[in-house]
């Protein structure tokens, strides 16, 4: 039974309606009426099938709520639709004066019979339909309307998941009907033209020029900027240079900038149309992002390209540029955003033809055409011009990073002064860089202030403190003397900045210690020779490292010649050792001491050699048949001074020979260390240059057999090195040289894909490469000139990074302030609008759009409170 009526039999179900309901037909007509697009299911004894509400004699009346126009055709419709339902066949019959339009809905596609409203003075038909949150595919004859909300859906579902507009309309195929979806009408063609037509409407409408009605929107007016970037007459007072001259003096400067980065994606491409002429502009220019295309196209066609290589090392976007690509329109597209929050400039966004042509990009950034230049700079100028004018021309300090900015900058002057169409404000001064947003390979992500906030007091903490203890264990001279160094390069710059570069040679090498300590061994130690001896024992260990290396890659069917080889080897070394200890005799005259100093190799560093350990032991097995129980040479102990401890040393007498080791295992350790800074700097050179650029398998194969060996000569550099540090210890070298100087070598220091190949990676403001590419040698004092010199660069950079994190932290709270004064400009614009508005309509939206304006500026007062500055 119906449960409306309670009386005729419920033979009608909506599946959309929540819960169990059945209805007779009037009954479910009449509860449906504003419900247009609910699905519906009939019972027919044995199961249930869809309808249609307009299969059932739906009509959908316009104008009065629902019900039929008084003023048309009231005799013939019986004045309700729930009187007349009745009389409806089942064939579908309808009144006179109705049309039958197909409404696509965010639940499928229907077809509605729809009666208009002819009262004196209504509305055309496309505005009924808008009316009634129906926007026409035609405003002469509307057969097609899509609802509000299926318009707002494809918008997200483009925005946040890539949906086209295929694939979209697909989907309400099937929402419609999945079993035959062909039986859908297609409106793939009016949902493309519609959602055009609606974005374009909404955005005049958030942008208030359904209020401005004096004036259209300009170019980029369709576009929201940064809101945290200065901007003056907007977030900041017009005439703002007196007032943070005031408060902040010179370093306003710095602090009141246009910074910018520049870049392209060549995975935008667009192809040929068949039919330009049917691309019809919505607003060409003023839409948001993108330039205007006539005076674009002007430009192009004036600027002449130069088949210019670049000279930027390893970078290809130039070099990409001369591609030929006769079926696609746009190779890519091209923007400027602001550095600090990663916001598209409006009207700054240029389609590429042959890679990043420069000219393009200035024409971005300026308006006239005339003279021909020629550039490949083409794309780039104009985006870049467009972007300075945008920013608040009475800004005149410019910062734009480019990935080839030092290519681009060389005759970016010299362009606009030629080329007609490329302007720039009076006054204006640019500093181009080559940044890290390109560097990163675009890693990087955007940070709100609030978490830029923490993120500098968090680098003031973990940088001051490390500086203040620096420079409290210098000399106070020293310091006075490197502030007006690091005073003269902050005013000059240029050349002057390499203060922050080591200038002095490298760390003495082994051979030059052992010449200076031959030329006064006698005098040290009554001895003559010693030096020799020393170094010939430090010899024999690397030989021992070297002889098993050997055995390492015997085959496991090593021929007899082979195995020969290798233990002739191991007799030559045997005898080597031999002789070393009778020299060593005489060196400590016949004292008796322990067995010589087996070195263990860290096993962390052999992960090149671990291919021929599964076979080492069987192979070593081989080749030491005829050794019989003796010992292997290369696993003979080699005594030398630092054989025993230290204080044993000294009673024995033999400290002054333990002196001369230290000294020369010095040496060696700045030898190993200067090695490995090579080997990596080797390694860093195949993985930034043959991996990248491998064009065949046959040279990812090589560059890897290369890589692989560089590895093994950096376990042999460490292992080196780490015998050399380990002597040092039992030698009674001082803690402070071990800490400070001659540290421990960690794996995960000799990595090189981050601090060698990729040196200017975001996010390196507390980061430190691994010590042993900034220290280089030992010292027994402050006083050597090369300490100093490392000392200076270290003290520099400390109080450089220090003061780069007050920077930012100083930056970031005069972005809060800006921020908040830029909703506070949003708000005040439209309660303007508000009091200026004559139509219900238009007051209500404006005061809409107050509120939630108010509402970010209340959040953002909240949010920064106590944090943000603000100069008024």
């Amino acid at each position: 039974i119906c449960e409306t009526c309670q009386s005729a039999e419920a033979t009608f179900n909506c599946v959309t309606c929540t819960g169990d309901h059945g209805w007779c037909r009037p009954c479910l007509i009449r509860s449906h009426q504003s419900l247009p697009f609910h699905k519906i299911q009939f019972w027919n004894n044995m199961c249930f099938h869809d309808v249609t509400l307009s299969e059932l004699g739906f009509i959908w009346y316009l104008g009065h709520g629902g019900e039929p126009c008084p003023s048309h055709g009231a005799s013939e419709m019986n004045g309700h639709q729930d009187e007349r339902v009745d009389d409806v066949t089942e064939a579908g019959s309808s009144p006179h004066d109705t049309t039958p339009i197909t409404v696509v809905h965010s639940s499928g596609v229907f077809t509605h019979v729809v009666s208009w409203c002819h009262c004196l003075g209504s509305n055309p038909q496309h505005l009924q339909l808008l009316r009634a949150g129906l926007f026409p595919a035609s405003s002469t004859w509307p057969r097609t309307a899509f609802t509000f909300e299926v318009l707002d859906h494809f918008l997200i579902d483009a925005l946040e998941c890539k949906t086209s507009a295929r694939s979209f309309y697909e989907k309400l195929t099937h929402l419609t009907n999945n079993t035959f979806p062909d039986t859908v009408p297609d409106r793939y063609h009016e949902l493309m033209r519609v959602s055009r037509l609606w974005r374009d409407l909404k955005n005049r409408k958030w942008f208030g020029f359904g209020h401005d009605t004096e004036s259209g929107p300009g170019p980029g007016d369709l576009a929201l900027f940064c809101p945290s970037c200065p901007q003056p007459g907007i977030n900041m007072p017009l005439h703002w240079k007196q007032k943070y001259e005031r408060q902040v003096g010179y370093y306003y400067l710095w602090l009141i900038m246009k910074r910018f980065v520049v870049d392209g994606n060549f995975t935008a491409q667009h192809m040929n149309m068949r039919q330009p002429k049917l691309d019809i502009f919505l607003s060409d220019g003023l839409g948001g992002y993108m330039v205007a295309e006539r005076e674009y196209q002007a430009h192009l066609a004036s600027a002449t390209e130069s088949r210019e290589r670049s000279t930027c090392s390893n970078h290809r976007a130039v070099n990409a540029a001369n591609t030929n690509r006769s079926n696609l329109r746009a190779t890519g597209v091209g923007a400027t955003a602001c550095t600090r929050h990663g916001c598209f400039i409006p009207h700054c966004i240029v389609d590429f033809q042959k890679g990043e042509r420069q000219v393009l990009f200035n024409i971005l950034l300026i308006n006239r055409v005339d003279d021909k230049i020629t550039s490949s700079h083409m794309n780039i100028d104009y985006s870049i011009c467009n972007a300075i004018k945008h920013a608040g021309e009475t800004i005149d300090n410019s910062l734009v990073i480019y990935d080839v900015g030092c290519q681009w900058s060389l005759h970016f002057a010299e362009r606009v002064s030629n080329y007609y169409n490329l302007t720039l404000p009076d006054n204006t001064e640019i500093v181009a860089a080559v940044g890290k947003f390109h560097l990163s390979a675009h890693k990087l992500a955007f940070k709100t202030l609030l978490q830029k906030y923490k993120r500098a007091n968090k680098g003031i903490d973990d940088t001051k403190v490390p500086f203040e203890e620096l420079t409290s264990s210098l000399e106070v001279s020293k310091v006075s003397s490197w502030e007006k160094d690091e005073t003269q390069a902050m005013e000059q710059r240029g050349e002057h900045l390499d203060i922050y570069q080591l200038k002095i040679d490298k760390a003495p090498t082994m051979a030059e210690i052992r010449l200076k300590l031959t030329e006064t061994e006698y005098a040290d130690t009554g001895k003559c020779g010693s030096i020799s001896w020393l170094i010939n024992g430090i010899h024999l260990e690397d030989a021992q490292y070297v002889t098993i290396s050997h055995i390492r890659k015997l085959p496991k069917d090593a021929s007899a010649a082979q195995k020969a080889v290798v233990e002739e080897k191991r007799q030559k070394l045997a005898a080597r050792i031999s002789q070393f200890h009778e020299v060593a005799d005489a060196m400590t005259e016949g004292i008796e001491v322990d067995a010589g100093t087996e070195h263990m190799d860290d096993t962390r560093f052999c992960a090149a050699d671990m291919e021929e350990e599964a076979r080492e032991a069987e192979d070593t097995e081989v080749a030491s048949e005829e050794t019989s129980e003796e010992v292997a040479a290369e696993a003979m102990g080699i005594w030398m001074p630092s054989s025993i401890p230290h204080p044993d040393a000294l009673a024995l007498g033999l400290g002054a020979l333990q002196a001369e080791e230290l000294h020369l295992r010095q040496g060696h350790a700045n030898d190993c260390l200067e090695k490995l800074r090579q080997v990596l700097g080797h390694k860093a050179i195949i993985y930034r240059q043959h991996f990248r650029s491998a064009d065949s398998t046959w040279a990812g194969t090589r560059s890897k057999q290369e890589a692989n060996h560089c590895r093994i000569k950096i376990g042999k550099c460490v292992r080196s090195y780490q015998r050399a540090r380990n002597a040092m210890q039992r030698l009674g070298a001082d803690e402070d040289t071990l800490k400070n100087v001659y540290q421990e070598i960690q794996p995960s220091q000799l990595s090189v894909d981050q601090e060698v190949t990729e040196e200017n990676r975001y996010g390196q403001g507390s980061d430190r490469l691994a010590w042993f590419w900034r220290v280089n040698n030992g010292h027994d004092s402050h006083e050597d000139a090369w300490m100093d010199e490392f000392y200076r660069v270290n003290w520099l950079k400390a109080k450089a990074r220090w003061q780069r994190w007050e920077e930012e932290l100083s930056l970031v709270r005069y972005e809060m302030g800006w921020t908040v004064s830029w909703f506070r400009y949003k708000k005040e614009g439209w309660e303007r609008r508000f009091h200026k508005a004559t139509k219900d309509g238009h007051r209500a939206y404006a005061q809409r759009q107050v509120l939630l304006w108010e509402r970010f500026l209340l959040d953002g007062e909240n949010s920064f409170k106590d944090k943000m500055i603000v100069v008024t």
